[in-house]
């Protein structure tokens, strides 16, 4: 039996394009058997054409002013997206109202950076870019040190060598500006392709991972036994 910890583990994430003459080339990604979670805003998910799984909604910083405009916003977004689960936080300042975020059935906030402690009843898979916040709510870091590695490099293979085995692997395929980039995407998944053809990883959706990482892993180090429990 395959048991997640052997194996990396890889979350494709991408924004949608904002412009009408991107929208088609979405649908051109060779990635329809790989679980992509598409964000963006609101009106951005709306005007999409058809139906996407894994929606992530972005938040827009002017959408944190009040608890009671930011709840609002959620459940604008709940009635749009029922299964909706997931939203991206933005890239500056930190994103409050963690208890609202799970009354409204959000479970993982795929953010940009984030200090390394996590709950002691949950404690994250060593070397994983998460931690949880509270019962019921994940983080994720969007900054994942594997997509600097240059391959052909001598000593970033070496620190490949030494890693643990059972990483976590968040692709990003923004661009710089934050915007939706073919190119990239296409590469990441060409990528992640090769490697489930060898059935070396594990390939997740953001939406996904609450259930994921609650199977049990083997590499949680717990600060005790009765934490654990």
């Amino acid at each position: 039996m395959q048991h997640y910890s052997l194996f990396d583990t890889h979350i494709i994430c991408a924004p949608l394009p904002s412009e009408k003459k991107q929208i088609e080339t979405v649908f051109e990604v060779p990635a329809r058997d790989l679980s992509v979670s598409w964000y963006g805003t609101l009106n951005v998910l709306e005007e999409m054409p058809r139906a996407i799984e894994n929606v992530c909604l972005e938040i827009d910083f002017k959408d944190l002013d009040s608890k009671h405009r930011f709840r609002t916003k959620l459940r604008s977004a709940r009635c749009s997206f029922p299964n909706l689960k997931t939203i991206v936080a933005p890239k500056t300042g930190p994103l409050h109202h963690h208890d609202l975020l799970v009354e409204e059935g959000i479970s993982v906030i795929l953010t940009q950076s984030y200090s390394t402690t996590s709950s002691p009843r949950r404690p994250t898979p060593i070397g994983w870019p998460c931690r949880n916040i509270q019962w019921g709510l994940w983080e994720v870091s969007r900054d994942t040190p594997k997509q600097q590695v240059r391959i052909g490099n001598f000593l970033s293979c070496m620190t490949r060598k030494r890693q643990r085995p059972g990483a976590l692997r968040v692709w990003d395929t923004a661009s710089q500006a934050g915007t939706y980039d073919h190119k990239k995407i296409v590469r990441a998944t060409r990528r992640i392709h090769t490697l489930v053809s060898k059935k070396s990883v594990n390939v997740i959706s953001l939406d996904q991972f609450p259930e994921f990482i609650s199977r049990g892993n083997s590499r949680e180090v717990p600060a005790s036994i009765l934490k654990a429990a």
